[in-house]
């Protein structure tokens, strides 16, 4: 699924360099699934059990599914790397999971293998856990639960499936449309459709709801909500791009660049700077010349009393090519290398000389022109 839930939550752990967050909401359905299973399903696989038993399992059944949910992004993130595209985060929440892609695949083809990949995984696991549910030597209690994996898995595969935007099929259907109507036209149309797939579970969540059937009612109702929004954020993704197609970060720039020198502490910058002038962040300079960024969130990481003793040079993002933008690449990749590089601003230069600073204040500054313009 794509990257348009907040990355809000609890950092768990990470998995081949990619920062794994679990989200609250995703205690929800944690705790929605494992109460089904243990009140519901492994009952009726195997009565007259003791009630704990239900539960062991059910919990066991629960974490093994959000093992596979994980696995499910991570196929689709690694094959994103492959590609050249980094990967921020992952996150676990109500819905499933969602893979933070650094920016938009290129073209068609590739949009169509980081969609896949993901599908994929989903429909091996559910052939491994079948697998496993069949050999001779395995129990009742572990062929239940892997039967059960076996079931969620094809069906999380088979969703993804469906070809509405922003799920999975949905992501194939613009790579299957790029080449022929361009990346925008091809997003918009799979929006479309997911639009329409979004308003059809919401309009069947209702008559369940209707005809009494609550949990499931609920259920689609809020994954349709979901959908519907996500589709939208699709709409306004194209509309920014035609918006911006063209502009380059010359043109958006931010050109009267306040700095901070690098010798002063992190107490004095935060004064007479941070809360003088109300930026987010600031170009370091030793002399005349750029050696980092200080942001606001980097002043933030050290507690009060070690600001008078700390210089904004120890607490600064040193200069890379990561901070770096030139004031003639497209407004549009510079965004997304912003994004990348999670600062909320780039420093323009032209070869040691800084020219102007980048922030995402200005790039919002010139949708709303470009927009009231048109």
């Amino acid at each position: 699924m794509p990257a348009l839930f907040g990355r809000g939550g609890v950092r768990v752990g990470r998995v081949f360099g990619i920062p794994i967050f679990v989200h609250p909401s995703w205690l929800v359905i944690f705790g929605l699934i494992a109460w089904t299973l243990a009140t519901g399903y492994f009952p009726a696989q195997d009565p007259d059990l003791p009630v704990r038993s239900y539960w062991a399992r059910a919990l066991f059944a629960s974490v093994l599914f959000f093992a596979s949910i994980l696995l499910h992004e991570l196929g689709h993130s690694l094959v994103a790397r492959r590609h050249g595209i980094g990967i921020q985060s992952i996150t676990l929440f109500v819905f499933g999971g969602v893979a933070h892609m650094a920016r938009d695949p290129r073209d068609g083809r590739t949009e169509l293998k980081i969609a896949a990949a993901g599908p994929a995984v989903s429909f091996a696991l559910a052939l491994l856990f079948l697998g496993v549910s069949r050999l001779p030597l395995v129990g009742g209690a572990t062929s239940a639960v892997t039967r059960y994996l076996a079931l969620i898995n094809l069906g999380v595969g088979v969703f993804n499936l469906v070809p509405a935007f922003p799920l999975d099929g949905g992501r194939l259907l613009r790579g299957l449309l790029w080449r022929r109507v361009g990346k925008a036209g091809a997003t918009r149309m799979a929006a479309r459709a997911g639009t329409v797939f979004a308003w059809f579970l919401i309009v069947s969540g209702v008559l369940s709801l209707v005809r009494g059937d609550g949990i499931s009612g609920m259920w689609y109702v809020l994954i349709g909500w979901f959908l519907k929004d996500a589709s939208a954020a699709a709409y306004r993704d194209v509309h920014l791009d035609e918006l911006l197609a063209g502009v380059t970060v010359g043109e958006a720039m931010v050109r009267d660049v306040v700095t901070l020198p690098a010798d002063i502490s992190l107490a004095q910058a935060a004064q007479e700077h941070f809360l003088r002038d109300g930026y987010g962040g600031y170009p370091v300079l030793r002399g005349s010349q750029v050696v980092g960024l200080l942001c606001l969130r980097d002043v933030l990481r050290y507690p009060m009393e070690e600001r008078e003793t700390t210089s904004v040079q120890g607490a600064m993002l040193p200069l890379g090519p990561d901070l770096v933008v030139g004031p003639e690449v497209p407004l549009l990749k510079a965004t997304a290398r912003m994004a990348e590089a999670g600062t909320g601003r780039l420093l323009v230069m032209e070869g040691d000389r800084l020219v102007g600073l980048l922030t995402l204040r200005a790039v919002l500054r010139q949708v709303q022109v470009r927009e009231e313009l048109k």
